[in-house]
């Protein structure tokens, strides 16, 4: 356990910005890395996103990881897979965490498997116990009817965290962390899916997991008339 220190978040990035999910990762992940007494990292994967490093530092982050190349622009589990394997071996972090989202729940499995550990998806609640200095992992489970706590005691521990479920923390401009820029060493014959095409679906209104508060009715309803009772 000596070896592995730090709490590491893998940052997504929308729209040339900081992802919601990440913002709220880098706020748990602060709360977690204060308690060990110990570092946050953050690993930004993409192409451009260099200057979105000092955002993550903005937020909480005192080192960012950045893997910027064209390559990486599109999501691909191997590509992904690979870097982000990397960088946590050469980090050694002693907690990893992903949002529970599409790349998340994609990547956070495979690279569990690769480094010799296991992985908790869609925890709603994260905490360190006192004693062991373990990760508390709470998630839902049978049917969300409840929820169960886990630990882990191989290392690196980690987990996949709910959307909106922690709170972003306060933007602070005048944080001072450290870049570091991460070669690829791109394999190309390990990679085995290309993007060919991107369709981007349009809709207006607000999205809805952007919404602060949904209501929502069953057939039972009848018709939207029946919202105003």
């Amino acid at each position: 356990m000596a070896e592995y220190k730090g709490v590491m978040i893998f940052g997504e990035v929308r729209e040339g910005k900081l992802a919601a999910v990440t913002t709220e990762l880098l706020g748990c992940g602060r709360n977690l890395a204060d308690a060990l007494g110990q570092e946050l990292y953050c690993l930004l994967v993409g192409n451009d996103i260099t200057s979105l490093a000092g955002e993550a530092i903005a937020y909480g982050a005192d080192r960012v990881y950045v893997v910027d190349t064209p390559p990486m622009k599109d999501y691909d589990t191997d590509l992904y897979l690979s870097v982000s394997e990397k960088v946590a071996r050469q980090v050694m972090p002693c907690i990893v965490l992903f949002g529970q989202t599409a790349i998340g729940r994609d990547l956070g499995p495979c690279l569990a498997f690769r480094l010799g550990t296991a992985i908790s998806t869609d925890c709603v609640e994260l905490a360190i116990e006192p004693g062991s200095k373990l990760l508390l992992q709470t998630k839902p489970v049978y049917g969300d009817n409840a929820r169960a706590t886990f630990t882990c005691e191989s290392y690196p521990q980690m987990a996949t965290v709910r959307a909106r479920v922690m709170s972003s923390p306060e933007r602070d401009g005048s944080r001072e962390g450290q870049i570091i820029n991460v070669e690829a060493s791109l394999d190309a014959p390990s990679v085995r899916t290309k993007v060919i095409k991107r369709v981007v679906e349009e809709s207006t209104g607000i999205k809805l997991e952007d919404a602060n508060v949904v209501v929502c009715g069953g057939r039972g309803i009848g018709s939207a008339e029946g919202f105003k009772k």
